[in-house]
């Protein structure tokens, strides 16, 4: 935090820059006189340009001479005016119409880490200062800064976001890593507003800004793709007017290679249709001694202007990934832990436990088309379809500990009611078969020993989504309304022919001489039957291990060696049969929200959605079939003591998660109420100085009911249960400033109190009697596990170096990010596994001219060892160098 307010201070101490006598100055309003702030003006002959400020002000300094202005902005006509340098232009006036978004070298712009506009948050453009809602924005110039190559590294600049898991891609959509923000867990899930298949791989060159809004939001974003704690939208580059793109090639440390391309155009002669390309090759090696990623991207996109009132705009994006998974030892359920930190649990960082034989392929293709028509002046529709596909096929491999407590099912056999009579009979004969493989299970529950599980995917998601949206800006008498009624429907298939078992499982230890025994006595075949049952419907497992990766020999394992085979696996799936399964389900939702100014510092915000789900659930199972209607009312309240630049606020809003009823190996079916989140917010933002010093900070208070969770009770595989009420308050605070010409920062501080409050569970049973309801105790005043680190923190600056100066193109970035201790298991059960506190410092050093830039970034540069997890222990990279060069055309 020192560095900050060292930051701050400068910044007070630069903010009275010189004015530049050699300039283009004006101011932009509409035709009612409003300034109309984000408007891009650039000279046509250079690109050279700038955005407006929240006054409408802009300047383009250094410009002499005859030039022609270019001004656009999104809604409105492009307007060319012909200028001698320096001048300071009278008020000029933009009318509405539709035009494209034009992408310019915005080489003045203040603040380039700072995006605090957006039509996408609240589905109306609205300034992020007349917003009662939180979000944070994660730039591409952040991105462009930091040498970003993925989606999930770029998270780490978002406020109060922690990466729980790597992206495993075991299941169709689960391209992205999962994190938590405000305590609850949440994935990547939309594209440009709307349901989308993102991915870890995407190439940040398509990436325009990554928007992280905060707390439920389920009146404008429903349930299905959001979280408790909020959503995470990908805004990508769209196409301009004009020719021109980027070429760029980085290469790193653990075999890191990246090739990609960026290209726009005009189609035609007509100056209404335009054609933009990325495109991608990323490979990559773990840090790990083992592991890799393979990635091709390509997403083309176009923009067609029917006239001033329609423009119709499409856009797909596909990728094709091989991968290994990720390195996660998934802690002991159920039972007590036998080591609480990774110092106790000897962990190797460096160990991958697996092999580049075993990996997974996942497809995802998604596409987009909008329509937006202007109906009148204060009127505009928006028509959106979109789709997406996902597929997964390949071997997904975890460890997870305490495994060989599924062996101690073997004493079951003496409750069988067949065997009652005659058991006093058969002791001599099966005790001295059973008993060693007890103990054996029992020995390795005294260690920590991760059991490496494999199970088959082949399966793939398919979603439909329809969107009609109209928004207004009116006036009723002095009070402006801006207004958005919306209908949303969503149709998502998922089907799956995964195979899982363990077909090996009974040839190992003393299972054939036991099974052999039932097997030859007429009328015990039956009970050889049941423990063949038994044992094969467990998951398929070869080895287990040690935390630093060693082998511990056991009878149940007897082949087992550290690195995995693909034959071998092949060889054991091929024996099985897979699942076949189609999962079904459906929305039907309508929404409205209106921003009332009730004056012009005044801003109060109403909104409720009627939310209709259908899950047609399995095919097999009837009983999974449900329907739920939820209504989801937001509301807010905001006032400007210094108009644009100061607000206070207040926020109501709501949320809420359908949860699937679940089929118990007994036939039963627990059939769940949705998760429903309330969340009070207030805080306070500023926009000062021209724009060039934003910073917020808010507090929040959310309380969940029904929230659900895995049961501490049972071990190896989760059983979900309910709990009454789980709270989570916190404060966050973020920082965005260019202190002075070529410096920007971004920081951002958050603290997160999450706790189980109501422990009532409708689904925990008690033990004694296996009845269901009771107080889940072990949770009582408990963190959950998802919530992550209280703390969260990360800092970034960037100098380039004026045009003037001896070091002129240069620039340099130096920042960091960190946690405190994270509690990834938490429980009375099992107890405290703790991960601990870590700070993550980067540094860049970048030549930026007009056709060409070279950078180079060292991550994690003192070389700290540190971990993630979600009731999982997740090593993360150690120092790596990058290198990148970017041809500019």
């Amino acid at each position: 935090m020192k560095i900050v307010f060292a930051t701050l201070m400068l910044f007070f101490i630069s903010a009275g820059a010189l004015a530049q006598n050699e300039s283009i100055q004006g101011r932009i309003i509409d035709n009612n006189n409003t300034p109309l702030a984000g408007v891009n003006v650039y000279l046509k002959e250079s690109q050279k340009g700038t955005q407006t400020d929240f006054d409408g002000k802009f300047e383009i300094e250094n410009v002499v001479g005859a030039k022609v202005l270019v001004i656009s902005y999104v809604g409105y006509k492009t307007k060319e005016i012909s200028v001698t340098a320096p001048v300071n232009l009278s008020d000029i006036i933009l009318y509405e119409g539709n035009e494209l978004l034009q992408a310019v070298t915005l080489d003045s712009r203040k603040n380039k880490f700072s995006r605090k506009k957006t039509a996408y948050v609240s589905k109306l453009p609205l300034k992020d200062i007349e917003n009662t809602q939180v979000y944070t924005t994660i730039t591409s110039d952040l991105l462009e800064s930091q040498v970003v190559t993925d989606l999930d590294e770029a998270m780490a600049n978002a406020t109060g976001v922690y990466k729980l898991w790597e992206a495993t891609g075991r299941s169709p959509g689960n391209g992205t890593a999962f994190f938590s923000t405000r305590g609850f867990s949440v994935q990547p899930r939309l594209i440009d507003g709307v349901a989308g298949v993102t991915f870890s791989a995407i190439d940040p060159s398509y990436i325009e800004r990554i928007e992280v809004i905060k707390g439920p939001s389920a009146t404008l974003f429903g349930s299905t793709e959001t979280s408790l704690g909020g959503l995470i939208n990908i805004v990508t580059k769209k196409p301009y007017q004009g020719t021109g793109g980027t070429a760029s090639y980085t290469a790193g440390s653990f075999g890191l290679h990246r090739i990609s391309a960026d290209y726009n155009t005009e189609l035609g002669s007509g100056n209404n249709t335009f054609f933009r390309v990325n495109a991608s090759y990323l490979t990559e090696d773990s840090f790990q001694d083992a592991g890799f990623r393979d990635t091709y991207f390509i997403a083309p996109s176009l923009s067609y202007r029917v006239n001033n009132r329609l423009n119709i705009s499409a856009g797909i994006e596909f990728t094709q990934t091989r991968q290994t998974n990720p390195s996660m030892l998934f802690l002991r359920r159920g039972l007590p832990l036998v080591s609480t930190n990774v110092d106790e649990l000897n962990v190797d960082p460096n160990k991958s436990f697996t092999s580049d034989d075993v990996y997974l392929d996942n497809l995802t293709f998604n596409a987009r088309a909008i329509a937006d028509y202007k109906i009148s002046d204060n009127w505009t529709s928006q028509t959106i379809f979109s789709s997406s596909y996902a597929e997964t096929d390949g071997y997904y491999q975890y460890q997870f500990d305490g495994g060989s407590i599924g062996i101690l099912q073997l004493q079951q056999i003496y409750q069988i009611p067949e065997l009652q009579p005659i058991l006093p009979a058969i002791q001599p004969v099966i005790d001295p078969l059973i008993n060693p493989m007890l103990a054996e299970s029992q020995a390795l529950l005294q260690r920590d020993s991760f059991t490496r599980v494999y199970s088959q995917r082949d399966a793939n998601e398919t979603r439909i989504n329809l969107q009609q949206n109209f928004t207004g800006d009116f006036k009723i008498g002095d009070v402006r309304n801006r207004v958005v009624l919306g209908v949303d429907y969503i149709h998502n298939k998922r089907k799956n022919r995964n195979k899982n078992g363990n077909p090996v499982l009974t040839s190992t230890s003393n299972f054939p001489q036991l099974l052999g025994f039932f097997n030859s006595i007429p009328g015990l075949e039956p009970v050889g039957a049941f423990i063949e049952n038994s044992f094969s419907a467990f998951p398929y497992f070869d080895a287990f291990l040690s935390a630093d990766g060693q082998v511990i020999p056991t009878t149940f394992t007897p082949n087992a060696t550290y690195s995995p085979s693909r034959a071998e696996l092949d060889a054991v799936f091929n024996q099985l049969e897979p699942f076949r399964g189609t999962l079904k389900s459906q929305t039907i939702a309508a929404y409205a929200s209106n921003v009332i100014n009730v004056t012009p510092e005044l801003t109060v915000n109403v909104g409720l959605r009627l939310d209709h789900f259908i899950q047609d659930g399995s095919e097999v199972v009837a009983e999974d079939d449900y329907t739920k209607t939820t209504f989801s009312p937001t509301a807010g309240i905001l006032y400007q003591p210094f108009k644009n630049k100061l607000s206070v606020f207040a926020n109501y809003q709501t949320g809420f998660v359908n949860v699937n009823p679940i089929v118990n190996p007994d036939g039963t079916i627990d059939v769940f109420e949705p998760q429903k989140a309330r969340q009070f917010e207030g805080g306070v933002k500023t926009n000062l100085l021209q724009g060039k010093l934003n910073f917020g900070v808010s507090y929040y208070h959310i309380t969940v009911d029904d929230f659900t969770t895995s049961d501490p009770t049972v071990p190896l595989f989760p059983r979900t249960i309910d709990i009454a009420q789980v709270v989570s308050q916190g404060l966050e605070f973020e920082l965005n400033a260019n202190p002075f010409e070529g410096l920007n920062v971004r920081a951002s501080y958050s603290f997160n109190d999450m706790e189980y409050t109501d422990v009532f569970s409708t689904k925990a049973l008690y033990q004694t009697t296996g009845q269901s309801g009771r107080d889940l105790t072990e949770f009582e005043g408990r963190r959950p596990e998802s919530a992550g680190p209280e703390s969260l923190y990360n800092f970034w600056a960037d100098y380039k170096f004026p045009e003037e100066s001896f070091a002129k193109n240069f620039g340099v970035g130096v920042g960091f990010n960190g946690a405190s201790e994270n509690l990834t298991v938490n429980n009375a059960i099992t107890g405290t596994f703790t991960l601990p506190s870590y700070t993550i410092y980067n540094a860049s050093l970048y030549y930026d001219a007009d056709k060409f830039r070279i950078g180079l970034k060292v991550n994690n540069f003192t070389d700290e060892v540190y971990y993630t997890g979600w009731t999982t222990v997740n090593a993360q990279p150690s120092r790596a160098f990058l290198g990148t060069i970017s041809y500019k055309f």
